[in-house]
Order: structure tokens, then C-alpha cells, then sequence
């Protein structure tokens, strides 16, 4: 018989909480997190209009980032990608355009996490102004600590996926 209940305050996370860690550990200022599964999708980000304009106006569809990271995992056969956004070169007017309107909401030095795993995709995208350019390096340094907030990232976006939320 079990008298007392454990309960991980990293079940009720949200978006916004894990946000705030990243950005008083590691001054992030953006975040922008893609869960898919099946036809389930949960997007977030810490930018409401740019994430309308890249989701809503299929930006990530022509986009250098999301071309790169799908690209690694598929031509090395691995399921999980880490690159930083500054070592991507756009190969077309649509990559340099969307390049242009991302800096136009100062989302700078940004890193990606990319990766596949048991029919799921998931896309983690940090950045940070254009001042701190060890930013991808911290990030990078710190890989544990990435892995924890991406976990819990995945957490909240399965708790959306099935339409549980706590308040």
C-alpha cells in the first residue's frame, strides 16, 4: 500500500517556466520548441508574432535551419542533431529573406537541437541577441543540462498533445 504520492514539480512545467530558467541560466531570449507526432504538432515560442509568421506563413518549410537540421539526420543516419545557426549558409532568396526576419526580432547566436525517436520529431531552437556570441558554446558546454530542459519541454508538449494542461 502506497501512503504517500511523489510528485515531480517538473510534471507541471510549462513552456513559460522552462523559458525562464533558460533565460536566467544562460540569457537566452528566445526559445521555439516543435513536438510532432502522428498528426499531432505542438509548437511554442517566446515570440508570438514571429512564431505566427514562421508557422502560420510556412517560413519553416524554406527555412535554412530546418533544411540543415533535417539534412544532417538524414544523410549520416543519425536521430539527433546539434548545430549552431551561424555556421549555416543560406543557398537561397527565400533562406536569406527569412534569415533577415529573424534578425529583425533580434533573435540572434541561436543553436538547434534536432531529433527523431519512436515516430516523434522534435526541434528545439535557442537564441539570444546579437551581443552575446558565446551563447551556442554555453549551451554546447552545458549538454546535460540541455538534454534535462528538452526533456521537460517534451513533457509539456505531450501533456498538450493530449489536451491535459494544469493551471
Amino acid at each position: 500500500m502506497m501512503s504517500k504520492i511523489i510528485q515531480s514539480s517538473g510534471f507541471n512545467d510549462t513552456f513559460e517556466q522552462i523559458y525562464q530558467d533558460l533565460a536566467y541560466n544562460y540569457g537566452c531570449t528566445y526559445m521555439s520548441y516543435v513536438y510532432e507526432h502522428q498528426s499531432s504538432r505542438v509548437t511554442h515560442s517566446t515570440h508570438p508574432e514571429w512564431n505566427s509568421i514562421y508557422f502560420g506563413d510556412k517560413l519553416l518549410d524554406r527555412c535554412g535551419l530546418f533544411r540543415v537540421g533535417k539534412q544532417f539526420m538524414k544523410l549520416n543516419g543519425y536521430n539527433e542533431t546539434v548545430f549552431r545557426w551561424n555556421d549555416v549558409n543560406t543557398i537561397s532568396k527565400d533562406e536569406f529573406e527569412i534569415n533577415g526576419i529573424r534578425t529583425e526580432f533580434n533573435i540572434h547566436n541561436g543553436l538547434s537541437f534536432g531529433k527523431t525517436f519512436f515516430g516523434s520529431k522534435e526541434f528545439l531552437g535557442l537564441a539570444t541577441d546579437k551581443h552575446h556570441t558565446d551563447f551556442p558554446m554555453l549551451l554546447v558546454h552545458n549538454k546535460a543540462e540541455m538534454d534535462w530542459f528538452i526533456l521537460r519541454m517534451r513533457r509539456v508538449a505531450f501533456r498538450e498533445s493530449l489536451g491535459l494542461t494544469y493551471s
